[in-house]
């Protein structure tokens, strides 16, 4: 009995949900060794069953001065205006899930949530290249202390997403993302 209880507390109580505004941007001292999305496709991730979102070009080595960091960078996605239905009073976990075409070896450089322009809590990236991940649960509030409901009906509440050429394997692939949805318990 008390399993089903523990189980039914992480419970997700909204579907997943898809983004409303699509933005892209570039760190502010990096713009030039930055490969962009496309911005013909950039409202496509707004609506399922539409075409992904893909790369201006492929990932190509570029070192950026002052910094040396020669890892090939997508600028950052931001996708925000999830518009939750049923929604918990207390917030006890967040679910991304993100479907991309990485092909082979485009990895994570930046999964993190987002309120107010910032990025906030933990970023969740990881070197993993399956196609379909989920990152966080039912029990995870990616270490943002004091999250509330109230944050995530805010219409700048959302997820920031930047991909990288594997660091192990370089390359010049490029990427797509076909999804990325949000789901919270």
């Amino acid at each position: 009995m008390t399993a089903c209880k523990t189980l039914a507390k992480y419970r997700m109580t909204t579907v997943w949900t898809n983004p409303t505004t699509i933005e892209q941007y570039a760190e502010s001292d990096a713009e030039s060794v930055h490969i962009t999305w496309r911005d013909a496709e950039i409202l496509a991730l707004t609506s399922p069953g539409s075409q992904s979102l893909g790369l201006n070009g492929a990932l190509s080595r570029i070192s950026r001065a002052p910094k040396y960091d020669t890892t090939n960078k997508t600028w950052y996605v931001r996708a925000t205006g999830y518009n939750f239905s049923n929604l918990p009073a207390a917030v006890s976990g967040i679910e991304v899930n993100l479907i991309a075409n990485r092909f082979g070896r485009v990895t994570d450089d930046t999964v993190q949530l987002c309120y107010q322009g910032a990025a906030i809590g933990a970023n969740r990236a990881d070197l993993n290249l399956d196609p379909s991940k989920i990152y966080g649960n039912g029990s995870d509030t990616w270490d943002i202390p004091g999250l509330t409901s109230a944050m995530i009906q805010d219409a700048s509440f959302g997820v920031v997403i930047r991909f990288q050429s594997h660091p192990h394997y370089p390359h010049r692939d490029g990427a797509y993302i076909s999804a990325v949805q949000i789901r919270i318990s």
